[in-house]
């Protein structure tokens, strides 16, 4: 219970808080340059959810060579 009620404080003082530091205070947003690269890695990895067989093909050889190597007795 102290711990959600910390946690709920903690939030209001961070995200609903006046600024206090003047570090802080002088920063600017995003960029345009900033935005175009958040975009281009957030479309990287949303293509890699949804089609990611390009990415698994390549690897397909390999795994199956180690699949091999594993598969043979020791012994």
């Amino acid at each position: 219970m102290f711990g959600a009620a910390y946690t709920l404080w903690m939030y209001k003082r961070v995200f609903f808080g006046a600024v206090t530091s003047d570090k802080v205070g002088g920063l600017t947003y995003v960029t345009s340059r900033e935005v175009v690269l958040l975009s281009l890695l957030a479309v990287s990895v949303l293509v890699m959810g949804l089609w990611p067989y390009p990415f698994l093909d390549v690897m397909h050889a390999s795994v199956e060579h180690l699949l091999q190597q594993a598969n043979v007795s020791k012994i």
